[in-house]
């Protein structure tokens, strides 16, 4: 019977999946871009390079998407608004089909330059589109579950660029990553436009129609008033980046920034961009391309295990776990490092930093990967989470960009382990950040968090009761 009942659920919400699983073939695209470099750095500074680089030119190579991608929430937020979400995902897979095809045809470092700052506009307008579409398109009940198909997705497109490319040459790879943007811009095409879009450009009878369509069923009259009302109250409501600066905001928009820095200080970037370098100075007995497939297959696991967790262990321990775990992962890889730089025999002990990583890998994922976009969600008002959410993009990249370009200098200039001592330094630093400023939102209504967070100068956050919540909300904005 629970079989039976599991199977008449997921055909009751099957259009939705299908829908969010096209959707979400951009951010497999997107990643894919991304882990592109671990896989190919190695090849174009190898002896037999098709594209011969320097150490500096290598660095560029990773850091300009990352840097590329800040631009891509400008970008995202005007055609949202302007064209709608569709059209503005379909538009933003478009500069990366055009890298692909640049790298597939180009014989220049310049060449790949243009590719990857192509690519980085896509994956900025990528991360902060297609959360908003799958969150409108999505029943309540199956929310949760759709938004982890953006992490699992992404992941998938990291580990797919690990296991194809060591097997293929540098401009096959190219030509078969192409196929990843080109899925997803065809199969994207037939699917519908967000309801919410289209009632607030007063096309009711279409947001009916993709409405029937997205819950397979022509009883839609009582969802499409409740949407209607959510548009109307976002259009009387609209947000400005003045009104992040007031007091409940201001203080929820410190967090996700020290969330968003901790994101790329933790190491994540230089990890999963150069992990292919990182295990080739390693003494595992696997080549590095190997290990580096095993760490991507461990990262999309935990991903799709990921959201379980976070409803039922908290937000805030989450994060002080991740957190914890990347500062002795890191600290521990770079002690590595520091004793191979010294000549110090490590021989027999080079499973040591690969089972490290690999650990690392599994307390990013469960928590600094993922947690911070659950708080994004629940910490603003939602008059002024978008544009919370398009500060955050800018300023992670912006943070990430200095990650993906300083790792490589340094690991050159001093030594990779002083990179992951950096790394390790920062993410112990941001344990007291975690602790003392991060609340606890698990199983709060939005409506208390929201007062908790203008009116609570308590870390814990525990002092408002639901029934108080929307009144006290009111005389704090």
């Amino acid at each position: 019977m629970g079989v039976w009942d599991s199977v008449k659920d997921f055909r009751k919400y099957s259009n939705q999946y299908l829908a969010a699983f096209t959707g979400t073939l951009l951010m497999l695209s997107v990643a894919a871009s991304y882990g592109w470099t671990s896989p190919t750095l190695p090849k174009l500074l190898g002896d037999n390079s098709p594209l011969p680089i320097t150490a500096d030119e290598s660095s560029w190579i990773v850091s300009i998407l990352v840097l590329t991608s800040i631009a891509g929430p400008v970008a995202s937020a005007w055609l949202i608004d302007g064209f709608g979400r569709k059209i503005a995902l379909l538009i933003a897979v478009i500069p990366s089909i055009a890298g692909w095809i640049l790298i597939g045809v180009g014989d220049s470092v310049t060449v790949v330059f243009i590719s990857r700052a192509l690519s980085g506009i896509s994956y900025g307008m990528a991360y902060s589109s297609m959360p908003l579409y799958l969150g409108e398109i999505a029943s309540d009940r199956i929310r949760g579950s759709i938004g982890t198909l953006l992490t699992v997705m992404a992941k998938t497109g990291i580990l797919l660029e690990y296991a194809i490319g060591p097997y293929v040459g540098y401009r096959t790879l190219a030509w078969i990553s192409i196929a990843f943007p080109s899925t997803f811009f065809v199969l994207f095409l037939w699917l519908p436009e967000s309801p919410y879009y289209l009632l607030a450009k007063q096309r009711s009878e279409q947001a009916e129609k993709n409405l029937r369509w997205l819950r397979r069923t022509s009883d839609v009259q009582e969802e499409l008033k409740m949407m209607q009302a959510a548009v109307e109250r976002a259009q009387q409501n609209r947000g400005t980046f003045r009104d992040l600066l007031n007091r409940g905001n201001r203080r929820s928009l410190t967090i996700i920034l020290g969330l968003g820095a901790l994101q790329q200080l933790c190491g994540s970037q230089a990890v999963i961009a150069y992990s292919q370098q990182i295990f080739d100075q390693v003494d595992t007995g696997l080549k590095a391309h190997e290990s580096s497939i095993i760490m991507a297959v461990i990262q999309l696991v935990t991903a799709a295990l990921s959201s379980s967790i976070v409803d039922r262990v908290g937000r805030r321990p989450l994060l002080l776990i991740s957190t914890v775990g990347c500062a002795v992962g890191t600290f521990i890889v770079g002690l590595y490092f520091f004793l191979l730089q010294q000549e110090v025999d490590v021989d027999g002990i080079g499973w040591i930093p690969l089972a490290v990583i690999m650990v690392y890998i599994v307390f990013y994922t469960v928590g600094l990967a993922t947690v911070p976009f659950a708080v994004l969600g629940e910490i603003f008002p939602a008059n002024v989470k978008a544009v919370a959410a398009a500060i955050y993009t800018m300023f992670a990249g912006s943070v990430g960009f200095g990650v993906s370009k300083l790792y490589q200098l340094i690991s050159d200039e001093a030594g990779t382990y002083l990179s992951f001592w950096i790394f390790a330094a920062c993410s112990t630093a941001f344990v007291v950040f975690v602790f003392a400023l991060v609340p606890e939102t698990k199983g709060k209504p939005l409506d208390q968090i929201l007062v908790e967070m203008h009116t609570s100068t308590s870390r814990s956050l525990k002092c408002c009761s639901r029934s108080s919540a929307k009144a006290n909300l009111q005389q704090s904005a």
